[in-house]
């Protein structure tokens, strides 16, 4: 019998190889519930977990490099062509403001993808502190006002003052602009976006609210939208730099925040994202 777990648990090896035959990956159980049954159901458990890590590293690998793949492109494109021929000054400022642009994105995107695999390791550390939320959710309005107002999108604040809790500023700042920034992203012009604070004692926790009147997410994509590099709708991108990546480190910081954070949404009627954070102190 150990022969057998071993043949099996050699050909599973092989089934996690860089191109897997198939996408089953177990080895039968004994029928006697012995020493033997526990280590053949120890190893399914091993190997199940190591098929699914590798499929998401494989998939992580390759939306990753589809999304280098178009700023790499346009980069390459606008320094062939100013080295074609000579160009004139408007042209060559024209040109180093698009590789300005695509050096943004880029940027974007590696610090991004730092901050998640940071997460992934779970040394995404915060430095909690004492702070207001309030104060917090009125800075990142301020900071998102100016692309609100290109949009003529409106805030309508209703906000609990005197909100107490434990946490890192810069980190929860980060978080609700993502939010925001979404939320102005996907809303028609001369809409409004609904920021709500409210404190829970009973339960222990508080809870903020982002609610935008743009264009929705359909219930089918629900499940995914905090999944990497998943785009559940395409707006006009306009100025923004998400890389697909924005939801997923919110999540990442609402959990290192000890908090959750939920979606509600139906195609053509807007969005909510609630996100609920525990009041006590958040070990650092």
């Amino acid at each position: 019998p150990i022969a057998e777990v071993t043949r099996q648990a050699s050909a599973m090896i092989e089934e996690l190889s860089p191109s897997p035959a198939s996408g089953s990956v177990s080895m039968s159980e004994p029928a006697s519930r012995d020493e033997l049954y526990q280590l053949t159901v120890t190893f399914n458990a091993l190997f199940q977990k190591l098929h699914a890590v590798l499929g998401q590293l494989r998939q992580f690998v390759s939306d990753a490099a589809h999304e280098l793949r178009t700023p790499l492109a346009i980069l390459r494109g606008e320094t062939e062509l100013l080295l074609a021929r000579p160009r004139t000054t408007e042209e060559y400022e024209k040109s180093i403001r698009i590789i300005d642009s695509e050096l943004k994105t880029l940027n974007h995107i590696v610090d991004a993808l730092f901050t998640l695999s940071m997460a992934d390791a779970g040394q995404l550390h915060i430095a909690p502190e004492p702070l207001y939320l309030d104060e917090i959710l009125e800075e990142t309005c301020a900071l998102a006002a100016p692309l609100a107002s290109q949009k003529r999108i409106r805030f309508e604040k209703t906000l609990q003052h005197d909100v107490h809790v434990s946490g890192d500023a810069a980190f929860l700042r980060q978080l609700f602009l993502i939010f925001i920034d979404n939320a102005i992203k996907y809303s028609p012009d001369g809409s409004r976006l609904e920021v709500r604070l409210s404190e829970d004692r009973r339960l222990g926790r508080v809870r903020v609210q982002f609610q935008d009147h743009g264009i929705g997410i359909a219930r089918e994509h629900l499940p995914h939208i905090f999944e990497r590099f998943y785009r559940a709708a395409q707006g006009d991108s306009s100025g923004t730099q998400s890389g697909g990546l924005g939801l997923a480190i919110a999540q990442a910081i609402v959990h290192a925040h000890h908090g959750t954070v939920e979606c509600e949404s139906e195609s053509g009627s807007g969005s909510t994202f609630t996100i609920f954070l525990p009041i006590k102190a958040v070990p650092a």
